[in-house]
């Protein structure tokens, strides 16, 4: 995976896209308040890219609005898996606005609720969160 290193202070919110040769069946919503994603590919000198090595067991940790992207799996033998974890503050509430993957749809939550849900769970509650 390659990151472009500052993206999430920008503060600009870019359409998501797949890319790469992918088998994934996951469109993205198009949300006519997001930018097209920047063409990295074609004007990698104009960004800051980098990039870590990972071997089994170690992981990404990233700010969700990080600019980041793979191309596809080149190992015809190694089947390449990823697992994506996203964890948020408790001020962040559900947001129907077009444009997340469908997955992260919650039938059962409307705008603006916590989100506190099985699809949802909250992993970590403080001891004020308990009164």
């Amino acid at each position: 995976m390659e990151f472009v290193r500052g993206s999430h202070k920008w503060n600009r919110w870019f359409q998501p896209e797949k890319f790469g040769d992918t088998n994934a069946h996951d469109d993205y919503e198009r949300n006519p308040n997001y930018e097209p994603i920047p063409d990295i590919e074609n004007t990698r000198n104009d960004f800051d890219i980098v990039s870590w090595d990972l071997a089994p067991g170690d992981a990404y940790v990233f700010h969700g609005l990080t600019v980041h992207g793979a191309g596809g799996n080149l190992h015809r033998e190694h089947r390449r898996r990823g697992y994506a974890v996203r964890y948020t503050g408790d001020d962040v509430a559900y947001d129907t606005r077009p444009g997340p993957n469908e997955h992260l749809r919650c039938a059962i939550l409307s705008d603006g609720d916590p989100l506190d849900s099985a699809q949802f769970p909250v992993v970590w509650r403080t001891a004020a969160d308990a009164h």
